[in-house]
């Protein structure tokens, strides 16, 4: 299953009234809402206020405009001088590391959005290759990921705390770079406020 520049047509972008935007720290109370409403992996809050701290300006929430909630993020990291998923070279690599849309928001193209953001941003940091961990179970994530031409690179045995399986996914910049632009320019189309 590996997207293409036609995947963009796969994607249902419905971002009335929302503006995306890097985290600040008066939005971390709302990001751990979030990610207690919508994942099993809750995080404490040193995690959060640490991933805000050192990876900022790579940390993107989806506010509702009209109730200024956080109703979605997606938190990355950076990894530099680590092994390549796909040569045997030494990279940086970026990290989604945790990605989560309230439930009533969902099915409108906010994760995709938050996606794409991070990604762009992460590629015009250095890095030359994006991964993340999905739960084995968690197929509509897996859809969304490889349409950004993510693909399963390895599986880690009981990696949640509950036993679940994850799959570790990753792709490479060139397989994924001109997706990802594609998908800023229909939210950049669409008026949506990007800071």
């Amino acid at each position: 299953m590996v997207g293409t520049a036609s995947s963009i047509l796969q994607f249902k972008l419905d971002l009335r009234d929302l503006i995306i935007r890097r985290c600040r720290f008066e939005d971390i109370g709302g990001v751990i809402y979030v990610n207690r409403k919508t994942l099993p992996e809750n995080y404490n809050e040193y995690l959060f206020l640490s991933m805000y701290r050192i990876f900022g300006d790579i940390f993107y929430v989806a506010i509702d405009r009209n109730t200024g909630r956080v109703i979605g993020y997606c938190m990355n990291k950076m990894e530099e001088n680590t092994k390549s998923f796909f040569s045997r070279g030494v990279v940086t690599k970026g990290h989604v590391f945790s990605l989560g849309v309230l439930k009533e928001y969902r099915r409108r193209g906010i994760a995709t959005a938050l996606l794409a953001l991070s990604m762009d941003k992460m590629y015009r940091k250095g890095c030359s290759e994006i991964f993340l961990e999905v739960r084995v179970s968690n197929k509509p994530a897996q859809k969304l990921y490889y349409k950004f031409n993510y693909r399963v690179v390895a599986r880690v045995p009981r990696y949640y705390a509950d036993g679940e399986d994850a799959y570790i996914m990753a792709t490479l910049r060139e397989d994924s770079e001109d997706i990802v632009k594609h998908v800023i320019e229909k939210i950049s189309e669409m008026g949506v406020v990007v800071d």
